[in-house]
């Protein structure tokens, strides 16, 4: 029996990083950057070779007509060139559901990816062959069927939970990228006794709360660039973090040497459990946001968690992975 105990060690971690930001504010770049420092291209000390093996460890989903295309080989915000690294293109022809994305995603892990960038997810939910244009289809073909039925489709359902699966890969490190527009309301002014433009600032084009499934939310605030030889890094802003190295709601150049420390924070080890109750707890959240401000979530909701097995399981002891099931089906 004694034989059956290892010495325990801090384990590594793969990244889920989610980078947010408006069109040209350089989500791409910043991935490309990031995914490079995650394979060692930063690290101090690694030989030309060893840099040049880290881009052939980058893999990237391309939803962005050829756009990661433009990078190779143009001088980067940290005074170096972008290098080569495997690309797939998906089109409309394609069509942009996530379990294409699930396909290439495993297609770059047996050609020996390290690091996959999905670049840009926002086209799961809004473009040809999404979730949204799923729901329509159905919708269309059954006018009758509620809301609630249509989101539990079983073809609606399985593309939603393979959406959250696109946000994170136990094998390789993943970085996605999403758009996000400024959303506005019309609200009642009444000092003024008028309507008026109200902004509700900017959020994201996709599912809401995906943001609780990565591990690190950044906006992009500025993009870098190295025009003229002029090097200016990329600046986000961190909306969330599970890396001790980052802090929320602060700013950070992303310079060589913090994607370096970034690297080495998850190398070094992060404890498993502790980024998986952090995940559970920001599911928790969420699922009581739904609860307290949506009447029909709300009149199903013990019947999904008895459909589900946990009829008499309170709310914050739900696992992990049933919570997920359940976030999907309420968050229609």
């Amino acid at each position: 029996m004694i034989n059956q105990f290892t010495l325990l060690a801090r384990e590594a971690c793969k990244a889920s990083i989610m980078i947010e930001g408006l069109t040209g504010k350089g989500k791409s770049g910043l991935a490309i950057m990031l995914a490079y420092a995650l394979e060692g291209g930063f690290k101090e000390g690694a030989t030309d070779e060893e840099r040049a093996n880290a881009w052939k460890k980058v893999f990237a989903i391309d939803a962005e007509n050829r756009s990661l295309n433009l990078f190779v080989g143009i001088p980067a915000s940290w005074g170096g060139t972008y290098g080569q690294f495997y690309g797939a293109q998906l089109s409309s022809d394609d069509g942009y559901a996530p379990s294409n994305y699930l396909a290439l995603r495993e297609a770059a892990i047996k050609a020996g990816a390290g690091t996959v960038i999905k670049d840009s997810i926002t086209h799961m939910w809004t473009a040809k062959g999404g979730v949204l244009d799923l729901v329509n289809d159905i919708k269309n073909a059954n006018p009758r069927m509620d809301n609630y039925r249509v989101w539990g489709d079983p073809a609606v359902s399985a593309e939603k939970q393979r959406l959250i699966d696109t946000i994170r890969d136990h094998r390789v490190h993943v970085i996605t990228t999403v758009r996000v527009k400024e959303k506005y309301e019309m609200r009642y002014n009444e000092d003024k006794r008028s309507n008026e433009v109200i902004s509700l600032g900017e959020q994201q084009l996709q599912q809401e709360g995906l943001k609780y499934e990565p591990d690190l939310v950044l906006h992009m605030v500025s993009p870098g660039s190295a025009k003229e030889g002029a090097v200016k890094h990329p600046v986000a802003r961190v909306i969330k973090s599970r890396y001790a190295v980052l802090t929320e709601g602060d700013e950070y150049e992303f310079t060589p040497q913090l994607c370096e420390q970034i690297r080495a924070y998850l190398n070094d080890g992060v404890d498993p459990e502790t980024l998986l109750d952090q995940q559970r707890q920001d599911y928790v959240q969420a699922i009581k946001e739904i609860l307290d401000t949506n009447t029909s979530a709300k009149a199903i909701w013990n019947v999904l968690k008895a459909d589900a097995g946990v009829g008499d399981t309170k709310l914050n002891e739900i696992p992990l992975t049933v919570l997920k099931s359940l976030y999907s089906q309420i968050n229609v």
